[in-house]
């Protein structure tokens, strides 16, 4: 059970979106896409940290995955997926590397979505605890990081 809210944990930072788009600024401050994978895979790492010790204090004390509650789910949520929306925040304002723009943007959309999801699911008991339950709560950016090289902002964390 632990491992799996951690993971939920980890995954609703990286979950909740991606932020790699914009104008993309000045092409000469465009970063390598080596570079730009370092930096996005600090911030995710940063988040994972954080999110992970919120879930430690949120879902302390649960034996089971059947003790977990709407309300619990809720509170993480609460408190996860603004991070999560900063963390897509903070990879758009990299700005991609040159040439990669659109794949960046994609998984800034994803994670957008993602986040939207999560979002309208907040009222409803029984779709914020499929959200909680799930091996992650943001399948879309965590594909599209996964493939991008951001293992550390999806599923690969």
């Amino acid at each position: 059970m632990k491992r799996k809210m951690t993971g939920l944990a980890l995954l609703a930072v990286t979950v909740v979106a991606a932020g790699c788009g914009g104008d993309g600024g000045d092409e000469a401050q465009a970063l390598t896409k080596a570079d730009y994978l370092k930096q996005g895979n600090q911030i995710c790492t940063d988040f994972n940290k954080d999110v992970g010790k919120d879930a430690e204090k949120i879902f302390a004390g649960l034996q089971s995955e059947k003790d977990l509650t709407a309300e619990m789910a809720r509170e993480f949520f609460d408190v996860a997926l603004p991070k999560f929306d900063a963390v897509v925040e903070d990879l758009d304002t990299l700005g991609p590397p040159k040439g990669d723009e659109d794949t960046v943007q994609a998984i800034i959309d994803a994670g957008k979505s993602d986040s939207l999801k999560i979002e309208e699911a907040k009222d409803d008991d029984e779709a914020i605890l499929a959200f909680a339950l799930k091996d992650t709560a943001t399948p879309g950016f965590d594909q599209k990081a996964d493939a991008y090289g951001l293992g550390v902002c999806g599923t690969k964390n």
